[in-house]
């Protein structure tokens, strides 16, 4: 990371890249912002107030892309005020610890990847938003259950509830965590989200729903069943995709991939008659892929 020291005080600016340079910094030391103008943009600007003189706010806003520190004798709103309203991140005080200089370099560096991280995911979600029919949060409030034919449809539904409400939210999947163990997550502060409920039997889906009764839950289920719940959120995707997008698979792929996917959603016998098949050919299938055969069970 390239750093651009502006400094007359040249003790204090080579101390300063010393240390930098010793922690993998690239450094530059100039003496008056006159010097910094003829210079290529960098990541990094140490500006000092003594070296800034009447151009210090034009600079700041000419390089408004930069992490730019203010190095200051005193707080005043020459210093510090009108730095910041010009797009400077923070300021230090003098004399300082250059560890504190440091500190504050690399708090602003986390900060500017995670603000370009929540560009890209708001804009991310906003596509993804715009794949679904339009949504109405505002009638529902936890618990609910989202009834979905897309896991991805479920679950732009949930975080957008989350933004609209301005609620911070908490992530449980059942592919990996029992339903109980989720909801020892659950607090009146934050809404725990429960996906992938679809894989629960019949018996422990209903169990599950009448003990988030009264919290701050929101699940979801990929099901064209019914679901019987005080509250029921049914949403389709626009452009419902299969899980095969990208690939032509053979016939018998498929198969087997169905009989995976939705052995834990139904009986062999329900399986066989979604499928269009006999409970004996579900067998026979079963055999012929080598999937284990499972128990006959309630299932969800």
């Amino acid at each position: 990371m390239n750093v651009l020291i502006i400094e007359n005080e040249i003790y204090l600016a080579q101390s300063i890249s010393t240390r930098l340079e010793s922690a993998g910094y690239e450094c530059h030391i100039v003496s008056t912002i006159h010097e910094a103008m003829q210079r290529e943009k960098a990541d990094v600007i140490l500006l000092s107030s003594n070296a800034g003189g009447s151009l210090c706010e034009m600079f700041i806003r000419q390089n408004s892309q930069a992490i730019i520190i203010m190095m200051i004798a005193y707080v005043s709103e020459d210093t510090v005020t009108k730095p910041l309203k010009a797009g400077a991140k923070d300021y230090i005080l003098k004399p300082f610890m250059i560890d504190e200089l440091m500190r504050k370099i690399e708090h602003q560096k986390d900060f500017q990847m995670l603000s370009k991280q929540l560009i890209f995911y708001e804009e991310y979600f906003s596509f993804l938003e715009s794949e679904i029919s339009p949504l109405d949060t505002a009638k529902f409030y936890p618990p609910f259950v989202i009834r979905s034919d897309s896991q991805r449809a479920a679950d732009v539904y949930a975080i957008k509830f989350a933004r609209d409400k301005k609620l911070t939210m908490h992530f449980s999947t059942l592919k990996f965590y029992r339903w109980k163990e989720c909801l020892q997550n659950a607090d009146k502060d934050t809404i725990l989200y429960i996906t992938h409920s679809e894989n629960l039997k019949k018996s422990e889906f209903k169990e599950m729903l009448s003990k988030i009764a009264g919290k701050n839950v929101i699940v979801s289920t990929v099901t064209n069943d019914p679901v019987d719940f005080p509250q029921v959120v049914n949403l389709s995707c626009k452009n419902a995709k299969s899980d095969f997008e990208g690939n032509i698979l053979p016939i018998k792929e498929y198969e087997k991939c169905i009989i995976q996917k939705f052995e834990n959603h139904y009986s062999d016998a329900e399986l066989a008659q979604k499928m269009g098949i006999s409970r004996k050919n579900l067998w026979e299938k079963r055999k012929r892929y080598g999937l284990e055969r499972k128990k006959e069970a309630d299932t969800h």
